[in-house]
């Protein structure tokens, strides 16, 4: 998970760099996030069926060589549309990665869950910091990104090579030939409240990733480094929230935690925005409300869906990332028309809209969440 978002996050620092390199503007390079999101939802899709039918394992393994060779695509990559290449592809290794390990957690035979889920993806954010900050730091010292994507390459062959040594529960025969029951999934409104409700949350969070560098070094005229420095502070506390976060999600109830999560990150973030430049360490420390709510979902979906539970949440999340690739392009889309400052407040937007949806959830599924 640490080289997932390592893979995913560095995306978001090289943003900047990548303007400079290509001779593109925010536009082209909203257009690179909905190629790098186009890969993540079909592949979200195809992994959630791919992990009913041959399983986690095989499909974890297959992301990995789709990571290692995009690594090496983007390490040379000459031109714009091989780096538009190369992020298809990554984002598409990285989505079989993560389903794989999302629909796994509901497989073990135990009571936890929400806690296992929250500590596994913390290690997400434990990547996110190390490499925002990180490569943020390398570039103010002038190191190149090809150098960047040179040591993921290599990191990412090692993690490869320990994959055939490690033991992952698979699902019995009966359960991995069980059909998908189409209509009870696509005829139940709650699955379009799901996907609305993970799909804005996502949206926030990957535009927090992505833009966030973008946004201080183009509005406050911040250099590398500083900005660096205010993403991986968001980042950190995230990683934090959610490796204990789910303790708390387990006391308080699941989707009381996440509005209540929620409701507090979009009252952090709007509050940032309005301060200027003094409130960008506002907008970095609601990394803690962020932090348990993309797991604490995941884990209600199979509770909700018990059937076909690996197939609705690769529907679900897959879907979700459509609305968070539009929702990223929209964001620098309007960076070109009203400017950074104006468009970041899409983010807080989508927080108020994916809680809404969050509480309809709530109420609508009192008869079968977890509580």
């Amino acid at each position: 998970m640490i080289l997932v978002s390592m893979g995913d996050n560095v995306r978001g620092v090289f943003i900047p760099v990548f303007k400079k390199e290509f001779g593109v503007d925010d536009t082209s390079m909203g257009l690179m996030l909905i190629i790098s999101s186009l890969g993540y939802m079909t592949f979200t899709f195809i992994g959630g069926i791919l992990c009913d039918k041959i399983g986690q394992k095989k499909v974890l393994k297959i992301g990995m060589v789709s990571c290692i060779t995009s690594l090496i695509l983007l390490f040379y990559s000459p031109n714009f549309i091989v780096l538009l290449i190369g992020m298809f592809i990554i984002n598409m290794g990285v989505s079989l990665i993560v389903i794989s390990i999302n629909t796994l957690i509901p497989l073990l035979a135990i009571s936890f869950q929400a806690v296992l889920m929250n500590m596994i993806h913390s290690f997400y954010g434990v990547g996110a910091t190390i490499t925002q900050r990180g490569s943020g730091y390398m570039l103010y010292e002038g190191f190149s990104f090809r150098t960047i994507y040179m040591i993921l390459i290599f990191l990412f062959l090692i993690a490869f090579l320990i994959s055939f040594i490690i033991k992952i529960p698979e699902k019995n025969k009966d359960e991995v030939e069980e059909s998908i029951n189409w209509n009870i999934i696509f005829k139940n409104k709650i699955t379009y409240f799901y996907i609305l409700a993970l799909g804005l949350y996502i949206s926030a969070e990957m535009s927090t990733g992505n833009w966030f560098i973008n946004f201080m070094q183009t509005t406050y005229n911040f250099n590398e480094n500083k900005s660096a420095l205010y993403s991986s502070i968001f980042l950190g506390i995230f990683t934090i929230g959610r490796f204990f976060g789910g303790f708390i999600v387990e006391k308080v109830g699941h989707f009381k935690s996440v509005m209540i999560s929620l409701f507090l990150a979009t009252t952090l973030y709007t509050s940032g925005l309005l301060l200027g430049s003094k409130g960008l360490i506002i907008i970095s420390f609601s990394g803690i409300f962020f932090s348990i709510v993309f797991p604490t979902i995941v884990v209600t979906i199979s509770k909700v869906f018990p059937n076909n539970s690996s197939f609705v949440t690769g529907i679900v999340v897959s879907i979700a990332s459509g609305i968070s690739m539009i929702v990223n392009f929209l964001i620098g889309y309007f960076n070109d028309i009203i400017g950074t400052y104006g468009s970041f407040y899409i983010i807080p937007i989508s927080l108020v809209i994916s809680t809404i949806f969050s509480i309809i959830i709530f109420l609508d599924t009192k008869n079968v969440r977890l509580n």
